[in-house]
């Protein structure tokens, strides 16, 4: 039986583009093969709704069916947000060895500090762990309110104190 693709894309403004941490329009394209369930196929946030359309259409899709059920449209996003959380939060790296020399981390004493990227909401939260020689980006997250900034630092203070107590060592 041959399989029939249908591809749909959702648009909904005034939603939370957490790279710029602008409310921006959304645009999602989704494919649904066979009555499966959705595989999203494209995302994209901007300032006009025409630009997502041109954006879809330079990632090389042409047609599609507009769907304007919110509902559908927020799980989408909420799905890619979830899933950019649980990237931000376990994506550890270890910062550039230039880092233990330059201004603020020069006269840091080791520890782990909670960075806002500024000081009006949305922004982005790092923990940041400085060791004698390395300086590690251990979580990060997009905080739109005051009550989303105390939830990660709690969840950071949590696993800081779980790592301590089960000896895990992180140079």
């Amino acid at each position: 039986m041959a399989s029939s693709r249908q591809y749909y894309l959702g648009l909904a403004p005034d939603l939370l583009n957490p790279l710029h941490l602008a409310y921006e329009w959304f645009g999602v394209l989704w494919l649904e093969e066979n009555h499966h369930f959705p595989v999203i196929v494209g995302y994209w946030f901007s300032k006009d709704r025409s630009e997502i359309l041109q954006n879809a259409i330079l990632s090389g899709f042409t047609t599609w069916k507009e769907k304007s059920d919110h509902f559908i449209i927020m799980n989408m996003y909420q799905a890619i947000r979830r899933k950019q959380s649980e990237q931000d939060w376990t994506g550890r790296s270890r910062l550039s060895i230039r880092t233990l020399f330059t201004s603020p981390w020069k006269e840091t004493p080791p520890g782990l500090y909670i960075i806002k990227s500024r000081d009006v909401y949305p922004l982005h939260a790092s923990a940041v762990c400085k060791k004698k020689f390395f300086v590690w980006l251990e979580h990060a997250a997009v905080c739109e309110t005051e009550k989303d900034l105390q939830m990660f630092t709690k969840k950071v203070h949590d696993a800081y104190a779980r790592d301590c107590s089960g000896g895990r060592s992180r140079n």
